[in-house]
């Protein structure tokens, strides 16, 4: 399956949430959160991302809120 540019960009940020919250950096991982929110948000205003893509980042990003939900700042 073919990805477009957006969606190749968005799963970079998406394997970089992963590797911080296995390395516990926190505010890391909250930085990038709302960077893969404001780029998909972007990027369906801009009609880049097919509808099953949406769903699927939309999924993504509500487990990922759901595990930094109740973290705090370690500084």
């Amino acid at each position: 399956m073919f990805q477009s540019k957006k969606r190749k960009s968005l799963d970079g940020v998406i394997k970089q949430i992963q590797v911080d919250l296995a390395n516990n950096y926190k505010d890391n991982a909250v930085e990038n959160l709302k960077r893969l929110k404001t780029e998909t948000e972007a990027a369906i205003t801009a009609g880049e991302l097919k509808p099953k893509e949406v769903t699927e980042l939309r999924g993504i990003i509500e487990h990922y809120e759901n595990d930094v939900k109740n973290f705090k700042r370690t500084y």
